[in-house]
């Protein structure tokens, strides 16, 4: 039930950012049109584009997290026992949780910061902490997705080998 409800969240996550990354593909387009066609690019569109791709990356991290789809090297994890690559898989999500909370922590600070202080973007004068803050959902959900999944490793009886999903 706790991993339909983290999956269901991710995608819905993930689906916010994509409309982001649509909608940072089409400022582009408008820009490089109007640069090309009128001699007109959008004025501050690649603060517009920092903005929208720094927070639909972290609306992504989830979904990777739940799927258990991070990249990870594998070399050395098939001459292990299956219990061994277990635990280690289960310290590396335990450490992802970790990072991800200071993450969390930090980038609140950052926005409070941010907001406290009147920070804005140069050309547009876009408040800073609205994308600082923006972000701040999709670091979150990584981490209970990094919880579950090192809970999960700790708990399951499934052996977990790279050889089974093809990973390399």
């Amino acid at each position: 039930m706790t991993k339909i409800l983290l999956r269901r969240l991710a995608i819905a996550m993930a689906m916010v950012g994509g409309l982001l990354l649509l909608t940072a593909i089409g400022t582009s387009l408008v820009s490089m049109l109007g640069r090309r066609i009128w001699s007109a690019p959008l004025s501050g569109d690649i603060e517009l584009l920092q903005m929208m791709i720094a927070v639909a990356v972290a609306c992504f991290l989830p979904l990777c997290e739940i799927n258990d789809r991070h990249i990870r090297v594998d070399i050395v994890g098939t001459l292990f026992p299956a219990g061994l690559n277990r635990v280690l898989l289960m310290f590396a999500h335990l450490v992802l949780a970790l990072v991800s909370a200071i993450l969390v922590w930090r980038t609140a600070l950052l926005s409070l910061d941010s907001l406290t202080y009147n920070s804005q973007s140069v050309q547009l004068g876009i408040p800073q902490w609205i994308p600082q803050a923006a972000m701040l959902p999709g670091l979150a959900l990584l981490g209970l997705c990094a919880l579950y999944q090192g809970f999960h490793c700790l708990v399951s009886d499934e052996a977990h080998t790279p050889a089974e999903e093809g990973n390399l």
